[in-house]
């Protein structure tokens, strides 16, 4: 059976997996990846609806500038965030949740340049936005930018200019917003990236230590009852008079 998410009972994202593999992202357009069928829908698939989405606050962000840019009102944020406080400030970090199918404009133009997920996709550059902007919190290289827009003068760019950028590559505020939307498929946890976390080093270190205790426990038990060598044969040793 296919399996396909929602965002919503309208236009919320939806991404199929199985024999079709078109994503319907919440802006309502198809967003096609690798072995797609674009809109063909497989029959019996299990329809998962998410109808709301997180969105990490960031510096500056208030209620009223989130809820107007998505034109929606601070009593609705509200009440998809029941413990917020009364105040609009919030702290930046905090995760919130948005209605899936809610997007600012910014949000819709970066699902817009998307057309297939695995191919180059279309940025349109904002105002006062330099190259190095926009490359390095996507950690893209020029090179791969100027080769992608050949002709394009990239140390004079303009509000509007639509640049290719690689695949795969998006600030940790559009991965959030594309994942949230189905777009994205979630990241799956890498377990080398987890061994190199400070838990992880303590927990090691705690077992190294508890083994050489228990090594050392059992050698001296080991001396107390047989009164020979602590490490080696148990065998008493030969007297060749």
């Amino acid at each position: 059976m296919s399996v396909m998410f929602t965002a919503s009972t309208s236009v919320g994202a939806r991404a199929v997996m199985g024999s079709a593999r078109g994503v319907e992202g919440c802006g309502g357009r198809v967003i096609v990846g690798p072995g797609s069928l674009g809109r063909r829908r497989a029959r019996g698939a299990l329809v998962i609806r998410a109808a709301v989405r997180p969105y990490t606050v960031r510096k500056g962000d208030t209620l009223d500038t989130i809820a107007s840019k998505r034109k929606m009102s601070v009593s609705e944020v509200r009440k998809y965030n029941k413990k917020l406080g009364d105040g609009s400030a919030l702290a930046p970090g905090t995760t919130i949740l948005l209605p899936a199918e809610k997007l600012s404009s910014r949000d819709q133009a970066i699902i817009d340049g998307i057309d297939k997920i695995n191919e180059p996709r279309i940025y349109p550059t904002r105002a006062g936005e330099t190259i190095e902007d926009i490359i390095a919190p996507r950690k893209i290289s020029k090179a791969d930018v100027e080769r992608l827009n050949p002709g394009v003068k990239l140390g004079a760019l303009k509000a509007g200019v639509k640049l290719k950028l690689p695949p795969g590559k998006y600030t940790v505020r559009e991965k959030e917003m594309l994942q949230g939307c189905g777009i994205l498929p979630a990241e799956t946890l890498n377990p080398l990236a987890v061994l190199g976390t400070p838990l992880a080093l303590k927990t090691l270190g705690a077992v190294v230590a508890v083994g050489a205790y228990a090594m050392y426990f059992a050698a001296c038990r080991r001396y107390q009852t047989h009164g020979t060598k602590l490490w080696g044969n148990d065998l008493p040793e030969m007297d060749d008079d």
